[in-house]
């Protein structure tokens, strides 16, 4: 159990953290009142042990402070103030008990235990799985009487599993438990350690492995079989992965996706502002400290990748407008890949794993791999699921090599930057597999067995869908001739083997990130960084294809801000543009990111609201309206003003089919808003 310690004086503190560790107690030492604070803000803790005399923040005023805020954590006081006043004192101010120093070792940790177990649900003093047994009290374990030799990491591991019989524990999960906020290990070293406690048991003569892996989630007790244990099948692996997780966490998930979604959408604006060398130091502050929560938060929810790729962000923001222009790049690639993680997550909780089928059942399946290789899951039906429109997906590569062994390296690499994998073991149903994975990049190898990778680059460019992807070589040679044909056929570079994993990764980042910057350019309008009206347009189109085949709603709005020509007249176009820009911000900042956001040209902005009625889009948008009406503009001669919008909200299929019907109903309403006044939200 993890126990926080609030302790100024460094010989006692350090002297606890020793003896409590090795009590398997993990131990977060703070040697103020403040820090501990911000470690009990940060962290969940079983205990809190705290000093009574603390700079900067008393024992008593923590102990206040904790109990007003709603945490309701055992307090065990440490006191030399070995008096009743003091006592009663510390108790009403929330403590549940005190030691007076000097105290007895003993004596504590008894205190402790009682804590502990008044704190939760009492725990049975032997713990036990099929012929296993480990008794908390002696710290011992034994597999049919004989004793088992487990490093400290093992035990609280296995611990851990037996008194949370039916919890999930991710990596992060497992690290916030047993490991302390000053030693904190990688993902790696916690599956290490649950590998060795594994081998161990295995070698003991436990009946099986009673650590159960539930792919792409985490870790935790296998149920005791009762009779004969029945053989899983993937469909039961797809319930192990599914079940546990909807039962835990969905609810929870309903009630913070929202302030997730606005956390992520702050780190992005910082992201784009810092690309443009536009980013304030503001900006930039705020993006730190959301990254540095959804570190926190994210693996909670089972995304200890998430929780990784927040830490990251939060270390690049640390170097702000330091950054250089690669590491700028790297930012966007990494803020990218929380956004589709988060989206992931919006998704179900489910792994990614999937397979792409050619057409015909003698041609090759396009597999996608999950991270650890541990389970690959083939889905042989005809039949497709339906995707929800706004269901973004990571950077997808597709690879075509005869070699199972660089099909299977090349998918465990690039896997682990965040990108989907698609696999093709030879060139049959090329063509039909690229139709389905949709790839932003093909890897292809020069020699093949029937059609080479030459000839699958030329058939690719003929097609308009593919001419300008991306494509990479992977060959053995070396000579001009063949760098000659590569480029001829189509190719944009190529990789030589042996492969170098850096060499690898920089070029296929470098041409996904190049790939995405000029399809931005095309798509994002540079002002408000919102979609310009092509893209939003084709969006809007494949949104409202979707509602006609899934019998959906969809709202439909126009924004137009009010009084552009007089500020432009009154104040100059620079402050003009940055109340647009503004607007730009706020809108892409408060709207989902399954919602259209476009601007269609000078003053207007359009939105789609998949699944949202038009009285709820009138109602997000009148609080997007509260909002704008608040911030302060200041011109260059330092005067103050605000601004205000002026919007309509119709809906599919009511008020009308198609796009253009939707629009110029929603132009109808505005003109009346004009009419009125403006500065208002309306619907038809």
């Amino acid at each position: 159990m993890r126990i926080l310690l609030v302790e100024d004086d460094e010989l006692i503190g350090e002297l606890l953290v020793k003896s409590l560790t090795s009590q398997h107690y993990t131990v977060d030492f703070a040697k103020d009142g403040e820090e501990g604070w911000n470690f009990a803000e940060l962290y969940t803790y079983d205990l809190i042990l705290l000093d009574l005399i603390l700079p900067k923040l008393d024992g008593m005023s923590f102990c206040r402070q904790l109990r007003a805020s709603g945490n309701q954590t055992p307090v065990l006081l440490l006191t030399s103030q070995d008096t009743s006043i003091t006592k009663v004192a510390g108790l009403d101010a929330g403590a549940d008990d005190y030691v007076a120093k000097p105290f007895d070792f003993q004596e504590l940790l008894a205190r402790i235990r009682a804590l502990l177990r008044r704190g939760g649900s009492a725990l049975p003093p032997l713990l036990e799985w099929n012929n296993l047994r480990l008794d908390p009290s002696t710290c011992e374990v034994a597999c049919d009487g004989k004793l088992l030799h487990l490093t400290p990491k093992e035990y609280g591991l296995l611990e851990l599993f037996l008194r949370n019989s039916h919890r999930i524990f991710s990596c992060s999960a497992l690290i916030d438990q047993l490991w302390s906020f000053e030693e904190p290990p990688t993902e790696d070293t916690v599956r290490s350690h649950i590998k060795g406690l594994r081998q161990k048991l295995k070698a003991a003569g436990v009946a099986e492995d009673p650590i159960d892996t539930v792919y792409g989630i985490g870790y935790r007790l296998k149920p005791v079989q009762s009779g004969r244990e029945e053989e899983l099948n993937i469909e039961k692996v797809a319930d192990a992965i599914a079940n546990p997780v909807e039962n835990e966490v969905r609810q929870v998930w309903k009630d913070v996706v929202e302030k997730i979604e606005q956390r992520v959408a702050v780190i992005e604006q910082a992201s784009h502002k810092l690309l443009q060398n536009k980013v304030s130091e503001e900006i930039l502050s705020k993006a730190k400290v959301e990254a540095h929560k959804l570190a926190g938060s994210l693996g909670m929810f089972g995304s200890d990748e998430g929780s990784q790729i927040a830490q990251e962000i939060e270390s690049l923001l640390d170097n702000g407008k330091k950054l250089k222009a690669s590491g700028k790049k790297h930012l966007g690639q990494v803020v990218e890949a929380l956004h589709q993680e988060l989206e992931n997550l919006k998704s179900g909780y489910k792994t990614e794993l999937s397979v792409v089928e050619a057409k015909a059942d003698d041609r090759p399946l396009v597999l996608v791999i999950d991270k650890d290789q541990e389970l690959v899951r083939e889905n042989r039906s005809q039949g497709s699921e339906a995707i929800a429109p706004g269901q973004l997906t990571q950077a997808r590569v597709m690879i075509v090599d005869d070699d199972p062994q660089i099909l299977t390296a090349l998918q465990t690499l690039l896997s682990a930057w965040g990108i989907k994998v698609y696999t093709l073991a030879h060139s049959q149903g090329f063509l039909e597999a690229m139709a389905l994975a949709e790839p932003e990049l093909l890897i292809l190898k020069m020699e093949m067995p029937g059609t080479s990778g030459i000839e699958l680059c030329q058939i690719a460019r003929q097609e308009p869908q593919w001419a300008g992807l991306p494509i990479l070589f992977l060959t053995n040679r070396h000579d001009t001739l063949t760098r000659q044909q590569i480029f001829i056929a189509g190719a944009d570079d190529y990789i030589s083997k042996p492969i170098v994993e850096p060499e690898l990764i920089g070029r296929i980042l470098n041409r996904l990130e190049h790939n995405r910057w000029l399809r931005n350019l095309a798509e994002i309008d540079t002002l408000t960084l919102v979609a310009n009206r092509r893209k939003s347009t084709q969006e809007l189109n494949h949104y409202l294809q979707w509602c006609h085949t899934h019998q959906q709603t969809m709202s439909f709005a126009v924004v137009e801000l009010d009084g552009l020509k007089q500020i432009n007249y009154n104040y100059g176009h620079e402050v003009g543009d940055r109340i647009l820009s503004q607007l730009g911000e706020l809108l892409r900042q408060i709207f989902h990111s399954q919602d259209v956001v476009g601007r269609w040209g000078g003053t207007e902005f359009i939105l789609g609201m998949v699944g949202i009625t038009k009285g709820e889009g009138v109602r997000r948008l009148g609080e997007l309206l509260k909002t704008f009406r608040q911030i302060e503009f200041i011109t260059t001669s330092n005067q103050s003003f605000h601004a205000t919008f002026s919007a309509a909200v119709v809906e599919y299929p009511q008020d009308g089919d198609k796009l253009e019907a939707l629009y110029q109903a929603a132009d109808i309403v505005l003109n009346q808003v004009k009419a009125t006044g403006r500065d208002r939200v309306l619907s038809s």
